[in-house]
């Protein structure tokens, strides 16, 4: 079965960018904390602003409530091309930030989302902890999966998992931590593309069906079995019933940017 990928419009530009370079110094040490290090602010409130703890068996940590969008201090605070992403990086005051009411940052590649987090002491999230934080929506009507034509602000569609996380399904793809090599993810090969119909303890699938599945609510999964490929969860604005908890897109080039594609940080939690 040809299932159609959906991203959102990709924008072509005539001049080919050169890989953006972050200073060594942003990528090592971030301008918000040590290398995605935290310190406990109180044990009432461990978490800043603008994030939410999320408790794993073995760690913890902060996850931005929304998709992050630029800071104030940032050259575009819309983003609408990967063009206005390169001046943003180019500002080494310019941070993504976690607000409501914000246009989420698109346009930006994987690479790009990595060192952004990296620059305010955060990192992307795992598999295994965005599916913590998803987990437990029952109710997917709320969240902006089905034939929007551009995402709505941050927290506006009023998406939230039990977590307290805001639009982890829907409004923008969002990238997560890790590639995938010649169709394997960490040590493990994916099925081929298809409607899930199985996954492992982190939400990723192991198993995939020609038919929808009920029981993972019909979402679907996106395999490249060649090359290096970056990782999206949730779905975005036009992903219809194929976005959700499950679906999981491990087809796409790292260093795709497009207007579907989002992401959010996460900070590392020492107990």
């Amino acid at each position: 079965m040809n299932k159609k990928l959906k991203l959102g419009a990709v924008i072509v530009f005539a001049t080919v960018l050169s890989t953006v370079a972050i200073g060594a110094s942003d990528l090592l040490q971030g301008v918000g904390g040590g290398l995605f290090g935290s310190v406990i602010r109180s044990q009432d409130e461990p978490c800043p602003a603008g994030s939410e703890l999320v408790l794993y068996g073995t760690h913890a940590l902060c996850m931005d409530t929304f998709e992050a969008s630029p800071s104030p201090l940032c050259a575009v605070t819309e983003v609408t091309n990967e063009l206005e992403t390169k001046r943003n990086i180019d500002v080494p005051a310019c941070l993504p930030q976690s607000k409501a009411d914000q246009m989420p940052w698109r346009y930006v590649s994987l690479t790009e989302a990595q060192q952004l987090c990296a620059r305010a002491g955060k990192r992307l999230p795992t598999n295994e902890e965005w599916y913590k934080a998803v987990s437990g929506i029952t109710n997917t009507e709320t969240c902006l999966l089905d034939e929007a034509t551009e995402p709505l602000h941050t927290g506006a569609a009023g998406c939230v998992a039990p977590s307290g996380v805001h639009d982890l399904l829907g409004n923008v793809w969002e990238w997560i931590e890790g590639t995938v090599v010649d169709g394997t993810l960490d040590g493990r090969m994916l099925p081929p593309s298809g409607y899930v119909a199985g996954v492992d303890q982190n939400g990723v699938v192991s198993k995939t069906s020609e038919e929808p599945q009920s029981a993972f609510d019909e979402d679907y999964a996106w395999v490249h079995s060649d090359g290096v490929r970056g990782v999206l969860r949730g779905g975005f604005y036009d992903s219809g019933s194929d976005g959700g908890i499950y679906t999981i897109n491990a087809s796409v080039l790292p260093e795709l940017r497009t207007t579907g594609i989002g992401f959010r940080c996460v900070e590392d939690l020492y107990l």
